[in-house]
């Protein structure tokens, strides 16, 4: 049952690769996160995004140099499988999925944004659509998305640099920026905390390894986009941080997002273009890039017996669009049960940080079990590394989820609770026969050795 774009044709240049990730990265971020950050730490925001790279820095080099060893579609759920378990891989998956929820943001604030522009639309209809639009351009296969993608992207950033370009020759006074009271107002707990906010405006770039086994020269190619693309948006954030702080009194921009900002250095017409063109384009791009890379897990899942076949059955395009279609109903249910953007942001994220604990602490196990891979890896970190960053990645994303428990409530955890044990016990009667496929796998492969 192979996948029709993951048949050795390799289909995804540097390119196609370097705009899903800045897409999946550019999102809700900056959009919502900035205006909060200067509540918090006021001048520090600039600075805070730099040690929000910092932050996010270890648990990507951590996949990276997973990527790089062990590249493969499906990367995450394959690296989980791989070196923690079969058992704890579909556990990963299963709450992989239900963090798509995060979906419902993004779509849930481009309507707020529309709304912005055009008064008294129905925003539930606007966040709907641009859900369809997304999930149908997927439909069409990898490369039409990487192209539309391409496309949103590029509009993307050149509406960021010009509100940098704007924005910087408004600013007078760099002095507060180099002053550490200005900086740190609440102590460096308050900048650390502002910090890992912002985290969350950093992190996407990892889930190129997805696409492990549709990229050319995987090898060097996951570690240079990831890193690549982190740093341009964190050189874009950092800046677009100093112009939100540096237009206007901080009393008038905290707590508020660019638009206030906007609305001083653009023409009415730039403004327009400015919210349609930067910041919805923004929301679309971290939509699409989801939709591109969220089945490959579920299809690696099915070839291991842990979904039956028919789920994976592939259209036209090469695409399992049962499983893009399971993602889509996610990313819609907050929408149409009315969740709030806060409350879909905060619970997605909680989510996301618990399973992307697993990927990354998979590394720990990576020169144990496959030395070979470790060692040949273009990207190979010290055997020290590949135990103490998996450590550090779970301290910061305990911490994460933490800070979040108060924010989801009782009613989300004991939702994530029960969902979780039905899954555990799906799992325990599916075992079985994943085993099953397992061994006619390694029989197949025996005889086919054998025969060659």
């Amino acid at each position: 049952m192979p996948m029709h774009h993951a048949t050795g044709k390799k289909l995804l240049g540097f390119w196609d690769l370097m705009s899903i990730s800045l897409g999946q990265i550019i999102g809700t971020g900056v959009v919502v996160l900035t205006g909060v950050s200067i509540s918090m730490t006021g001048y520090g925001a600039p600075w805070a995004f730099l040690l929000a790279l910092a932050i996010v820095a270890i648990p990507t080099i951590c996949i990276a140099a997973l990527g790089s060893a062990v590249p493969s579609t499906g990367g995450n759920y394959t690296y989980v499988r791989d070196l923690l378990g079969q058992k704890t891989s579909f556990f990963y998956l299963s709450l992989l999925v239900v963090g798509q929820l995060i979906l419902s943001s993004f779509a849930i604030g481009f309507a707020e944004y529309t709304e912005a522009l055009i008064p008294n639309l129905n925003l539930t209809v606007v966040a709907a659509g641009v859900m369809v639009l997304c999930f149908v351009a997927n439909l069409f296969g990898i490369k039409a998305a990487a192209r539309f993608q391409a496309v949103m992207v590029f509009g993307l950033l050149i509406s960021l640099v010009l509100y940098i370009i704007f924005g910087l020759s408004h600013v007078n006074d760099f002095t507060p920026y180099k002053s550490l009271p200005d900086i740190m107002p609440n102590g460096f707990a308050g900048f650390f905390a502002a910090a890992f906010l912002l985290r969350l405006s950093l992190i996407g770039s990892e889930f190129i390894s997805e696409f492990g086994d549709e990229m050319e020269n995987p090898g060097k190619m996951i570690p240079v986009v990831m890193g690549l693309s982190l740093a341009i948006v964190t050189l874009l954030y950092t800046l677009i941080a100093v112009v939100a702080t540096g237009v206007l009194p901080l009393e008038e921009i905290a707590g508020e997002n660019l638009a206030a900002t906007a609305k001083i250095i653009f023409s009415p017409g730039v403004y327009i273009l400015f919210i349609a063109g930067g910041i919805m384009i923004s929301l679309v791009t971290s939509l699409n890039a989801i939709f591109a890379w969220c089945t490959r897990g579920l299809y690696m899942a099915t070839e291991d017996g842990w979904l039956p076949p028919q789920l994976a059955v592939l259209n036209r395009y090469g695409v399992p669009f049962i499983y893009l279609t399971v993602f889509f109903l996610v990313g819609m249910t907050p929408i149409m049960t009315g969740m709030s953007l806060g409350y879909v942001a905060i619970l997605g994220n909680a989510v996301g940080a618990i399973f992307g604990l697993f990927p990354v602490f998979a590394l720990f196990n990576l020169a144990k079990r496959n030395p070979e891979a470790y060692q040949r890896a273009p990207f190979r970190l010290p055997y020290w590394a590949t135990k103490l960053f998996p450590l550090l990645a779970v301290g910061i994303y305990g911490y994460g989820i933490y800070s979040s428990w108060d924010f989801v409530g009782n009613t989300g955890w004991f939702l994530l609770l029960g969902y979780s044990v039905a899954v555990l016990l799906y799992i325990h009667f599916r075992a079985p026969h994943v085993q099953t496929v397992a061994q006619e796998a390694r029989a197949k492969a025996v005889v086919g050795a054998a025969i060659t």
